[in-house]
């Protein structure tokens, strides 16, 4: 098995690759094929990543170390709040086929994901392994089929 750590780099990538794909799709005029790509990101980063690390990896490093509102979690959190309405507004940009208003918004998730990503992967998910009693196996597993 990978490491919970892989796992979840593992998952930025296949998101991030989402993304760009529907960004792609919209480029090109494809409206229904761009919302069905958009709909495949947030199922799987709502549904599923955010899901695992909210009740799973969050509660373990906090646990772990002995900061029940860790600040490093609590700007995680807030982080997945402002990626939540900024998916719905390129979903509802997408209805009104309002390429202009997509992009704009477009350019800030990939703004925040590259910081938030890159917060997750150096200051969380490498003492993750530690506080997780099965070193992350069952939230990787969780992730890698989806929820």
């Amino acid at each position: 098995m990978k490491s919970i750590e892989q796992i979840m780099q593992y998952d930025h990538e296949r998101l991030d690759a989402l993304l760009e794909a529907g960004a792609k799709k919209l480029q090109e005029g494809q409206w229904h094929a761009a919302a069905e790509l958009l709909e495949q990101f947030r199922h799987g980063i709502e549904d599923s990543h955010m899901r695992v690390e909210e009740t799973i990896l969050f509660p373990a490093f906090e646990k772990h170390s002995g900061n029940a509102n860790h600040p490093l979690t609590a700007l995680l959190c807030k982080g997945h709040q402002d990626l939540r309405i900024f998916i719905q507004e390129m979903s509802e940009a997408i209805h009104i086929q309002d390429i202009e208003e997509y992009n704009a918004i477009l350019g800030t998730v990939k703004a925040l994901l590259k910081l938030h990503d890159n917060k997750e992967e150096t200051e969380l998910y490498p003492y993750i392994s530690e506080a997780l009693s099965d070193h992350g196996e069952a939230a990787g597993q969780l992730i890698l089929h989806g929820c």
